[in-house]
């Protein structure tokens, strides 16, 4: 499973990690996202209960809520991630079982949506 942390403030993805939908892997994210933009604002989520678990787990100040109608903005992306690129489509013809190549793929297209997407 791919996360994604998507800031409102720099309107792009500013963080990825390739994990389970586990505890550590919301922890994993949350560490990246914030090394990534520094001072986090607010945190939205869907429902996915190891998010609660997870930053009260390692006691995060920021708000956290769970709602569907501020996470669409990180869902656009995920729609772009499975729409330009073939190997999230289907496993069986397209992608390359190299955990690797999944973080070069992932790498390429971030940075390229960086440098066509106007400021």
């Amino acid at each position: 499973m791919i996360w994604t942390a998507y800031s409102r403030r720099h309107r792009q993805v500013v963080a990825y990690h390739i994990g389970d939908q586990g505890v550590r892997s919301a922890i994993a994210i949350y560490d990246l996202a914030k090394a990534a933009v520094g001072q986090i604002g607010a945190i939205f989520t869907d429902a996915n209960s190891c998010y609660h678990l997870a930053f009260e787990r390692i006691k995060a100040t920021e708000p956290h809520r769970q709602t569907k109608a501020q996470t669409h903005l990180i869902e656009s992306s995920n729609a772009s991630f499975r729409d330009m690129l073939a190997r999230f489509n289907r496993k069986t013809k397209r992608a390359s079982k190299s955990l690797e190549m999944l973080h070069i793929t992932i790498d390429i297209f971030i940075a390229r949506k960086r440098l066509a997407s106007p400021r």
